[in-house]
């Protein structure tokens, strides 16, 4: 599928570590689709807007009956970690073009945005469970600190992080040190991108939504 120039992705209301994630993810498809700056102006109009109108629900389990598309933009696709059964059938039906996992490749990102420029209406939802060697063990992280760094990859601030576990702030500021000790990572932005990278991601808590333990 090919167009005359690269897609206009927008990102709406998404915070700066999953845009700048996203944005690394996607450079090695950078002739087929850019990633719009947050500054973007009118010259520049976004062939597909990117929502995810579950990030701040909250612990609400109804979800959202519509989604808004943004002005002087063809297309909007949901782009969420969260996929219970109920709300891809709730968005789509509610005016989405697309729903789109936040845990697929971005090969398979890619062309399901190109899919929807083209006019189809896509469900892409990439659950395939990680191999024994890739799990947060195996990869040096308690399960306690898999879910805080699960939760610092889908943009949540440690404020929010410690409401869902059920922690205090000083709790999760020790499993997140403790827990960067174990990826080698010295930033949170940097600590997104190890996450993509080795799968660490939101859908443990999207699907399962519960308390740590």
């Amino acid at each position: 599928m090919e167009f005359d120039r690269p897609l206009r992705v927008r990102l709406v209301r998404e915070c700066e570590l999953v845009r700048a994630g996203l944005t690394q993810m996607l450079a090695e498809h950078h002739d087929r689709l850019r990633v719009l700056p947050p500054d973007a102006g009118p010259d520049e109009p976004a062939d597909i807007a990117l929502v995810d109108p579950f990030a701040r629900h909250g612990d609400r389990t109804d979800g959202p009956t519509a989604v808004t598309r943004p002005p002087d933009t063809a297309h909007v696709v949901v782009f969420s970690w969260e996929v219970r059964d109920g709300f891809v059938e709730r968005v789509m039906l509610g005016g989405a073009d697309g729903y789109l996992s936040k845990h697929l490749p971005a090969a398979e990102l890619v062309a399901a945005l190109e899919k929807v420029h083209a006019g189809e209406r896509i469900v892409a939802l990439d659950l395939v469970p990680l191999d024994a060697s890739r799990t947060p063990r195996a990869l040096g992280l308690t399960p306690r600190e898999s879910h805080v760094v699960s939760l610092i990859a889908a943009g949540a601030p440690n404020k929010e992080i410690a409401r869902r576990l059920g922690l205090s702030m000083n709790t999760v500021k020790s499993h997140i040190r403790t827990a960067y000790r174990a990826m080698g990572v010295a930033s949170r932005t940097q600590a997104v991108l190890w996450a993509v990278e080795h799968g660490i991601t939101a859908p443990w808590v999207a699907v399962r939504d519960e308390v740590a333990s």
